[in-house]
């Protein structure tokens, strides 16, 4: 199973002070009626089906294969998947797409193991599980009996800022990249990258350089600076990193904090939550002025 900042699998999650206030309480009874794990598998699921009907498409001589059951196929292949996939197919090639693709779906399927992903893996499921809630949320509103097929929620619209903001450990790929949603839980750190990086440039490093020389006090793993490099891809930047059964990955969520708020110290995974819910209230306030 793949690790992201919170258990996928895991959908009963109780909030400390949910009994305390109301507006936590409406926060996560819509926590609850998602499906995570169904959200990201979903996601995998349909950009394999797409990616891998249109690489069949290309070695079949830009023609329909026998067996397709696609309706229709793109005139302009790279535009395409840029379109589509607007994050992955600014670093991937289509067929490095499909490589990763088949090694995550692969993982999902592995129920006795964790594995530790790379910014390559995010960015790719990214940009999957926004298609995949885009296709469902517009399923609610015009053809509800068919979204029951994708069930990602229980009926409720599923809101993707939201749910990168709870899932996903961060945003690295982004770096110097006008993000295409607010992400707020995750702009403040990606600020502060891209502050340091603009000193660092100030002073006459080029870009990469003092890409490099901020990585270590914001711990930017290898595998993002590797991609935000565009450097050549290699096999090593596809491989999981599988975590000993021994291993709890999500131990650390139950540490108890100070969550800077009237309800005091409260487990780690809690204290996210609320910092979430402020985002995504603030997130509907924006829209609904708009």
């Amino acid at each position: 199973m793949l690790i992201f900042a919170k258990d996928i699998s895991q959908r009963d999650f109780k909030h400390s002070a949910e009994d305390q206030d109301p507006e936590i309480k409406i926060y996560m009874e819509y926590q609850r009626s998602l499906f995570p794990y169904t959200i990201i598998r979903g996601g995998l699921d349909l950009a394999y089906k797409e990616v891998d009907d249109i690489l069949n498409y290309l070695d079949n001589g830009n023609q329909p294969p026998t067996d397709s059951s696609r309706q229709e196929y793109p005139s302009n292949i790279p535009e395409w998947y840029q379109k589509r996939f607007p994050w992955a197919a600014s670093f991937l090639t289509i067929e490095d797409m499909h490589s990763l693709l088949v090694i995550l779906i692969q993982a999902m399927d592995s129920f006795r193991t964790h594995e530790r992903m790379n910014t390559y893996h995010l960015m790719v499921i990214y940009d999957s599980v926004f298609n995949i809630i885009e296709l469902y949320n517009s399923l609610l509103k015009e053809s509800p009996e068919k979204s029951r097929d994708i069930h990602l929620s229980q009926g409720e619209p599923v809101f993707f800022d939201d749910f990168i903001n709870n899932y996903w450990p961060h945003l690295d790929w982004m770096i110097l990249s006008q993000p295409d949603f607010d992400h707020a839980k995750h702009l403040k750190r990606k600020q502060k990258i891209e502050v340091a990086i603009q000193q660092r440039m100030a002073d006459g490093e080029e870009p990469i350089k003092a890409l490099k020389n901020t990585s270590k006090p914001f711990n930017i793993d290898k595998s993002s600076l590797h991609l935000l490099g565009k450097e050549k891809i290699s096999q090593i930047n596809f491989e999981l990193e599988v975590v000993s059964l021994n291993d709890t990955p999500y131990n650390f969520l139950n540490e108890e904090i100070d969550s800077s708020t009237k309800f005091g110290f409260m487990p780690r995974v809690d204290s996210d939550f609320l910092i979430n819910m402020h985002h995504q209230n603030n997130s509907k306030i924006t829209s609904s002025e708009n």
